[in-house]
């Protein structure tokens, strides 16, 4: 019996619908049928895939461990394993005698190199000195800072959505955050949510996020993890299912 049918029979035995499912466990119905459909390992990545079904699995009171190690991946999912590059050729010259013209160029670059060592040992601290006292004017020159290395954004995860996929967002407060969220154009939340809150919507085609500490918050979206994107955009998120960018300042 394959992972799904087994979740399916399960469910089954205890008299449960996709509905009843979805209201208990805050898991979306058309997950819960790509799990029973043995489907879900296509349309997201295996940490998602074992998320869900764990938590699917501990609610039919079933042991997720097996059915975990049952899973089958697809081809792509599998890591392939990449062949050691080449290692460059040793090419080994022949050693040329030296001749006396050559013996003299070397005995003339050694003398001028330390020449210029021990000018520089005279030159610096006379450099350092007269660069730190002050003009003759009396004025003091101006101090220039070093320059500063901009902060690198946060790095960005790469989300998967299917055209025919509806949205799916996810909400879970790990501290207390506002939160203003917009499917389709139709205010569906505007609240104060408390630590620990976990609230989900879903959309046909947009949502307009805005969240007043993107910090103290984990969204998902189709069960992956859009965080980086809230954090980037200071809380302001126009998702579609072609990406995800800033919500302009002057959107509602």
């Amino acid at each position: 019996m394959s992972v799904g049918a087994r979740l399916q029979q399960a469910r089954s035995e205890r008299n449960l619908s996709l509905t009843d499912v979805a209201h208990q466990t805050k898991i979306q119905p058309w997950v819960v049928e790509a799990l029973e459909a043995d489907r879900l390992q296509e349309l997201m990545s295996p940490v998602y895939v074992k998320s869900f079904l764990t938590s699917y699995a501990k609610f039919l009171r079933l042991e997720p461990e097996p059915l975990v190690a049952q899973l089958r991946w697809p081809q792509s999912e599998r890591p392939q394993e990449v062949p050691p590059a080449p290692e460059p050729p040793v090419v080994q010259w022949p050693a040329a005698p030296l001749s006396s013209g050559r013996l003299r160029v070397i005995r003339i670059g050694g003398a001028l190199a330390v020449s210029a060592a021990l000018v520089g040992l005279v030159v610096a601290p006379r450099l350092r000195r007269s660069t730190s006292a002050s003009p003759s004017n009396g004025r003091a020159l101006a101090s220039i800072s070093g320059v500063q290395e901009p902060v690198n954004a946060p790095e960005l995860p790469a989300l998967t959505l299917l055209p025919t996929q509806p949205l799916a967002l996810g909400l879970t407060a790990t501290r207390t955050a506002w939160v203003r969220v917009r499917a389709d154009g139709k205010l569906v939340s505007q609240q104060r949510l408390a630590r620990g809150a976990n609230e989900q919507w879903t959309a046909k085609n947009r949502f307009e996020v805005i969240v007043t500490k993107p910090t103290q918050i984990e969204l998902t979206l189709n069960g992956q993890s859009i965080t980086p994107f809230a954090v980037a955009h200071h809380g302001r998120l126009l998702i579609t299912r072609y990406g995800i960018t800033r919500l302009p300042e002057e959107s509602p």
